[in-house]
């Protein structure tokens, strides 16, 4: 009996990585997703277009408040880019994940809220805040990436 038992605990030891429940989408881009946005404010802080937008499809697009959207990354990065050098530097601002979520067509929706706190050159502050929804989606290289991002 208890070489039995031996076995059959040997067995379901080996077998332990089968019967794990298999990572969901959320969890396969959440450490992406963190990365992003923990990088978010430093790389705004340097006024770095091409770091803020590293996390976006090639065919990503960025809806602005105004309903105005901004096609594929090159695109964004220019947005970024004018908007980086005109003479006020972000000095402060957060960013603030309050949900995420799997959705149809293999999209990982996040949603929050942010802000930027930007000091111009006669040393007056302007804060610009709200909140944002975010779709990710896996490219065919395995990567996730934006595909959509919305500012209100």
């Amino acid at each position: 009996m208890q070489r039995i038992l031996t076995l059959a605990f040997a067995l379901v030891l080996a077998a332990g990585p089968a019967l794990s429940a298999p990572k969901s989408a959320v969890d396969e881009a959440r450490p992406t997703i963190a990365k992003a946005n923990a990088d978010w404010l430093p790389a705004m802080q340097a006024a770095d277009a091409a770091r803020v937008t590293e996390p976006y499809a090639n065919d990503g697009v960025f809806v602005l408040p105004n309903g105005q959207a901004v096609v594929g990354k090159t695109a964004i990065e220019a947005m970024y880019r004018k908007s980086l050098s005109g003479g006020r530097k972000v000095v402060g601002g957060d960013i603030h994940q309050d949900g995420l979520r799997e959705a149809a067509g293999g999209l990982i929706l996040e949603w929050g809220h942010a802000g930027t706190t930007r000091l111009d050159a006669a040393g007056k502050r302007t804060t610009s805040a709200g909140p944002y929804m975010t779709a990710w989606k896996k490219g065919a290289d395995g990567r996730w990436a934006i595909v959509r991002n919305l500012v209100f």
